[in-house]
């Protein structure tokens, strides 16, 4: 009687261990999804989709009337940001006409509206700027000083520099690597280096302006390898994320070097 249930005992602890491994193995490898936000993957603001647009000469023109002109020109102005353009010129000092020049390596937007009226031109930076030459609302960017707004490379840039000096004032050097992990299909800026502790450390730094795209792009790269370690900081008015990939003793290393007020 006692042997006949050895069996079953063994076949319980079994299959309590089966559920405790899975349970485990749920815990530690599955990824919560996480949305994609609204303006990844985009080269335009889609709050100027619905525009009806011109081709004129080197550029195109978008003139309407709309009781909405402030809406559309304020939801331009902040998805432009968040799309890695960088403002060049514009006037604020009338709150019922204004306009701006915005810049994003080979594109650029001008944008304006007065009470119902607004206007918006985009092609390359001195295709749209000659336009605005002729075609313009409440002013124009050859008669104003150029703002000088720092693009998403320079910022990341800068960021690099600022880990990179941190890195060394540990004794810890820094040269030019590849990176060999994961990388999202779509960014504002990106850098990538090697840092010479242990095996080694490969460094990846991705600039983005918003934390929602941030979590998007961890959980991309989270998805197709388990071994990455993040970090994450402010950079002016936007967001780096920071991926390392090496051996566990090493990237704790860097991790505790880096980690502070302006990256965590």
């Amino acid at each position: 009687m006692g042997m006949s249930r050895f069996p079953k005992i063994i076949g319980l602890i079994l299959a309590v261990l089966i559920v405790l491994s899975a349970v485990w193995y749920w815990e530690y490898y599955r990824i919560e999804p996480v949305p994609k936000p609204p303006l990844w993957g985009l080269s335009d603001p889609p709050v100027l989709d619905n525009l009806t647009w011109v081709k004129v000469g080197d550029v195109e023109i978008a003139n309407t009337t709309t009781q909405a002109a402030s809406r559309v020109y304020g939801d331009s102005l902040k998805q432009l940001k968040l799309l890695g353009y960088s403002i060049n010129s514009g006037n604020w000092s009338n709150i019922s006409c204004q306009w701006s020049l915005w810049v994003k390596a080979e594109k650029a937007y001008y944008l304006a509206y007065n009470g119902t009226h607004f206007l918006s031109i985009r092609g390359k930076p001195n295709d749209v700027i000659n336009a605005t030459e002729e075609h313009w609302l409440c002013g124009r960017p050859l008669d104003s000083s150029p703002i000088k707004s720092p693009t998403p490379e320079i910022i990341l840039l800068r960021q690099t520099m600022y880990v990179a000096n941190k890195l060394m004032e540990n004794n810890i050097s820094v040269g030019a690597g590849t990176w060999t992990g994961p990388m999202p299909d779509w960014y504002l800026s990106k850098m990538n280096f090697k840092v010479n502790v242990g095996d080694g450390v490969e460094v990846l730094m991705l600039l983005y302006s918003s934390e929602d795209q941030v979590k998007y792009a961890e959980y991309l790269m989270k998805k197709e390898d388990r071994g990455l370690h993040f970090l994450q900081g402010d950079a002016e008015d936007y967001r780096v994320l920071i991926a390392l990939k090496g051996r566990k003793a090493d990237v704790r290393k860097i991790e505790e070097i880096l980690s502070g007020p302006s990256i965590r």
